[in-house]
This record gives C-alpha cells, sequence and structure tokens, in this order.
C-alpha cells in the first residue's frame, strides 16, 4: 500500500474512534453501554441493520460469486425480505410490548428458565461462529493487502474491533455504523466505476458480453445434475433459505434484536427492519457488479500479479484488484470499505454477547447492577474467542473448494435451526410447553444442525461416500422441526406422567 493509502485509512480510523468515544458520553454504567436505553433514531438503525449484515462477507465472496457465476445470489434477497416483512408483522411487536432486555427474555416469560438459558448458550455459539467466518473473511483480504500472514490478520483485527468497542457500547456501534456503512458503499461504487473505465473496450461491447455469458441471470431453477435438495442456487431453495435464515439471524438473535428493541418506538423498530429488507437489493447488485467487472476487465486485461486459474486467489479476486490494480487512495478508500465492513459486523457481535451474558446467562444478584469495568472486561474475553473460532475456520476452508459467502451462511445454521424452534414453542398459540422438554427439543435441533453442517466429513469418517449433499438452505427448517418434535412429545410426555 502506498503512503496515501495509509493516511486514507489512518483518517477513517480516527474518524471511528471519535465518533464512539462521543457516543461514550454520558454513559451511566453497564446498561446505558449495553442498551443505549432506547434512543436509537430509526434511520440509524437501518443502516446499522445493514453494516451488520453486510459484513466482509459480502464485500469479499459475493464479488467472488459474481466473477465466478451469475446474478443467482440476488435470489437469497427476495427471501430475506420476506422474513423481515413477517418479524415485523408477528414478533417485533410483541417483544416491544413485553419490554425486553433481550430476546431470550421473551423465552423465559413464555416457557420457562431453563429455555431461556439453554437458548442463549445456543446464540453465543452461533453467533460466534458466524462472526468468527466474517472474521476469517476479512482477515484474507487483509493479509492480501498488507502481506501479513493469514494469523497475524485475523488476531489484528480481532483486536482492532474489541478495542473500538469497548469504548461506546451499543450507541458507539449504531452510530460508526452510519459512518461505515456509507464508507464501504462509497469504496465499492468507487472500485466498480475505476474497473468499468479501465476495461478497454466500448462499454455497449461489454454489456453484449456480459448478456451473451449469462453473468446477470437472477432466477435459477435448473439444479443441473444434482437433485432438487442438492443446489442451493435454485429459486425455491434460495428463497427458503433467506426465509429462514432471517426468522433466526433478525428473531432471535440478540445481535440484531438488540438494535430493533433500542430504537425510540416500536413503529420505529418495524419500519427499520422492512426499509433494511428493501435496501438489501441495491447493496447485493452492487457486489455483484464488481464480480461481474472483474470477469469482464479478467476477459481483456490478464491477471499478471495473481493467478486466477488457483482457486484460492480467486476467493482473493476483489482483494487482489484493489492492491494490484485500483491507485493509490482510490485503493485507500475500498479498502477502508472492506475495513468498515469487518469492523461493523464483529463489534455488534462483541456486544450482543455481553448483553445476553449479564441478561441471561449470569445477571447479577437482585438490587445489584453490573459494573462497567465488569462488562468490559466481558468484550475483551469474547473478542479473544473470536479470533480462536476465526482461525479455526481458516484451516477448515483452507483447500478452498467452498465459496466463501456459502460458508458464511452455513455456519450460521448449525444452532439457529434448534434456537428458532424453541422460539416457535414460544409463539405457538394455545399450547403451553413444558421448560425441560423445550431444552431437550432445542439440543435435539443443535446436533441435528451440527450433523447436517458436517455432513461430509462424518459421512467420510463413517466409510460412507455422499454423491449429492443436503445443501444449507434445509438446515435451519430440519433442525427447528426436530426442536418443536422432542419438545412437544416431551411436553405431552410429561403431561402424562403428572395425569397418571
Amino acid at each position: 500500500m502506498h503512503w496515501i493509502d495509509w493516511l486514507v485509512l489512518a483518517g477513517y480510523t480516527a474518524c471511528l474512534v471519535g465518533i464512539a468515544w462521543r457516543a461514550s458520553r454520558g454513559q451511566q454504567g453497564a446498561d446505558s453501554h449495553l442498551r443505549a436505553g432506547r434512543s436509537l433514531p430509526a434511520w440509524a438503525v437501518v443502516f446499522s441493520i445493514l453494516a451488520t449484515e453486510i459484513s466482509a462477507a459480502t464485500y469479499v465472496g459475493v464479488p467472488e460469486a459474481g466473477f465466478k457465476g451469475d446474478w443467482s445470489y440476488l435470489q437469497f434477497a427476495i427471501g430475506n425480505l420476506l422474513g423481515k416483512v413477517a418479524l415485523a408483522t408477528f414478533v417485533i411487536g410483541l417483544y416491544w410490548k413485553l419490554n425486553l432486555e433481550t430476546a431470550y427474555g421473551f423465552l423465559g416469560q413464555r416457557i420457562g428458565p431453563r429455555s431461556q438459558r439453554a437458548s442463549a448458550w445456543g446464540f453465543l455459539a452461533g453467533r460466534l461462529i458466524a462472526s468468527g467466518v466474517r472474521l476469517y473473511i476479512a482477515a484474507i483480504a487483509f493479509s492480501v493487502v498488507t502481506d501479513a500472514s493469514l494469523t497475524a490478520a485475523i488476531v489484528a483485527m480481532a483486536a482492532l474491533s474489541t478495542l473500538y468497542t469497548l469504548v461506546g457500547g451499543l450507541k458507539a456501534i449504531v452510530w460508526t455504523d452510519v459512518a461505515q456503512g456509507m464508507t464501504f458503499l462509497i469504496g465499492a461504487a468507487a472500485a466498480l466505476w475505476f474497473g468499468v473505465m479501465e476495461t478497454p473496450i466500448p462499454l455497449a461491447q461489454g454489456f453484449d458480453e456480459i448478456a451473451a455469458a449469462g453473468k446477470t441471470a437472477i432466477f435459477n431453477f435448473d439444479a443441473g445434475d444434482s437433485p432438487w435438495y442438492g443446489s442451493n442456487k435454485t429459486l425455491p431453495m434460495a428463497v427458503l433459505g433467506g426465509f429462514f435464515l432471517v426468522l433466526a439471524t433478525h428473531g432471535t438473535d440478540q445481535i440484531m434484536v438488540q438494535h430493533l428493541l433500542n430504537t425510540r418506538s416500536q413503529k420505529g423498530a418495524t419500519r427499520s427492519l422492512v426499509t433494511a429488507g428493501l435496501f438489501t437489493f441495491p447493496v447485493v447488485i452492487l457486489f455483484l457488479s464488481l464480480g461481474t467487472m472483474l470477469w469482464l476487465y479478467h476477459r481483456h486485461v490478464p491477471a499478471t500479479a495473481y493467478d486466477l486459474s488457483d482457486p484460492d486467489q480467486v476467493k482473493r479476486v476483489f482483494p487482489q484488484f484493489i492492491k494490484h490494480v485500483i491507485p493509490p487512495g482510490l485503493r485507500g478508500l475500498a479498502f477502508a470499505g472492506l475495513f468498515a465492513a469487518a469492523i461493523a459486523s464483529l463489534g455488534a457481535t462483541l456486544n450482543a454477547a455481553t448483553a445476553t451474558w449479564v441478561s441471561d446467562l449470569f445477571p447479577p444478584r437482585a438490587g445489584r447492577e453490573s459494573s462497567l469495568r465488569a462488562v468490559r472486561g466481558l468484550g475483551a474475553l469474547f473478542g479473544l474467542l473470536l479470533a480462536s473460532i476465526a482461525l479455526f475456520f481458516a484451516n477448515y476452508d483452507a483447500r478452498g473448494t467452498t465459496d466463501l459467502v456459502q460458508t458464511a451462511l452455513s455456519a450460521m445454521t448449525i444452532v439457529y435451526g434448534g434456537i428458532l424452534g424453541t422460539f416457535a414453542c414460544a409463539l405457538i398459540p394455545g399450547r403451553r410447553f413444558e421448560d425441560r422438554a423445550v431444552v431437550v427439543g432445542l439440543v435435539a435441533g443443535v446436533v441435528t444442525g451440527a450433523i447436517l453442517f458436517f455432513q461430509q466429513p462424518l459421512a467420510k469418517f463413517a466409510g460412507i461416500e455422499l454423491e449429492h449433499k443436503l445443501e444449507w438452505p434445509l438446515y435451519i427448517p430440519i433442525s427447528a422441526g426436530v426442536t418443536i418434535a422432542f419438545a412437544l412429545l416431551g411436553s405431552l410426555r410429561a403431561k402424562e406422567v403428572r395425569t397418571t
């Protein structure tokens, strides 16, 4: 990187620290640090939700998907919007009426304390796994640009995001997300503009080549040689995956719910969620366009500094373009966008994990409150754990056979199906589930999710050769169904025992 790029990045970092410091002024204890006192404006929450959703998985992985294939990834945005509309209509208003501190307090009120604690543990595992993948993806780009090792990049980014989050809590996260959202969109748009201008063919010819190759095709109904359950890129599977993933992440995951519980009004919370779903479309189109631009650019300008026949280099195609093609200054802006995407997601994760710990798992004794020092210490410990998970996935995905964005999405499904099934038990009207039975159902759902996620290595260990694996859009509904079934059977059994 040129000194101008470092100057741009340093200025951006200083801006974030300044925003976080200013947001931290007037904080009164741990509760203000973690919850922001329901003072967040709806428009800022929209930016924060988008920034948390996008992360480095979008900034690096979606251009990779557009470079290698077409725009079929946009099908997930349809399911994403439908899921957000369903949550805004039926769930978020209920959370507001109950005045919850975290999403898992809903389970404590509707089912019992065991379900509340078990789901909170499940959230910690699922969110840290998913954010660990995102940290790994961000570190790939960081290592490419700075020539640092992947391990060093993971450790450095985890340390930076942890330090930043400890400064200002949820209020700082939301307000810096506004700046970060603008930064990664401007950075991506600038890179797209530069790539289009540098492609040595007329613009009309470029559009013709893109159309002839089907690079902007969105809807896909053909699973190819795979059965219907073996492809995640057909329209029904993509919509199904996007819908259930949003139900789990935005309805049961504290990292998203914390934004919605702390807006100024219930109406603002529901409006923010639906608006974020609508804005997902232009954001995803921007990053898919980057991948299409890179495909067209490299059809006419051979890549000399990196080998695009290597799958591991294809993963890094956008960061490599930033490093080797984009000029100084603009390169710093594009890299600042990547840095913004990574930090936004990780900071929100650390705050949500800490809030869940002190509210649901180990709340202070009656009449006492958690200290700000203790809350910040917990945040630091979660930052260390996040780095460890990222290092695990760096080793797991080292062979380069998996799309980065698919790795990020599928990693979230291990526990979220079980948690979603638990919330479904609490939402089913007219039926009271037994607290212990729901916990058993949650465990069964998580075990199911883990088996589905690791089905290939487990089958290989058992000496079974899978011709077609079950794809991730089915993981959450299957795991949720297992959770509900076990909870229902256990509750019926408990009632029979009490009757006899």
